[in-house]
């Protein structure tokens, strides 16, 4: 292997001479090669999408006018809950922020038929699709937090 000082009186070109580093040349080839998993683009991605679906979501609790601890409650949802596509396979994930930010708001407030809400007929959230969601978020906390170990047997 010829040095740079070799290759330079040899060709007469300049050669670059900066050290090349393992760290420098991955840093470089940050790409993803043949066969390889780039996961630096997966987490960029899933970071972006759940930033997305808090977006959306604030924009619509914004229209059903949800403030304070219920934002924070349905981000909370949003952010540590299931995915979207496990709520509602064939539903957009406007419409399933909007089912969560409806079960949280009728959680303290009386439930009113979807229909006579515009951005829920908007977004196609029927009173099927809700309960859908809402049955499988209740799995999900019972999943989280397990009940049959408070119930005792008589």
């Amino acid at each position: 292997m010829m040095s740079a000082e070799q290759v330079e009186k040899e060709t007469g070109k300049e050669v670059d001479r900066r050290i090349r580093t393992p760290e420098y040349l991955l840093w470089k080839y940050k790409t993803k090669q043949p066969g390889e998993v780039n996961s630096n683009n997966i987490n960029v991605m899933k970071e972006w999408r759940e930033n997305q679906k808090i977006r959306v979501a604030f924009t619509q609790m914004e229209q059903l006018n949800v403030k304070g601890d219920l934002q924070k409650q349905v981000i909370w949802i949003i952010i540590n809950g299931p995915e979207t596509k496990k709520l509602c396979a064939r539903c957009k994930y406007e419409t399933v922020t909007l089912a969560i930010i409806f079960y949280i708001k009728f959680l303290n407030t009386k439930k009113r038929p979807l229909s006579q809400y515009p951005l829920a007929r908007e977004h196609g959230l029927t009173e099927g699709k809700y309960a859908n969601i809402v049955t499988k978020l209740g799995g999900f906390f019972q999943k989280k937090m397990a009940l049959s170990r408070r119930i005792r047997e008589k």
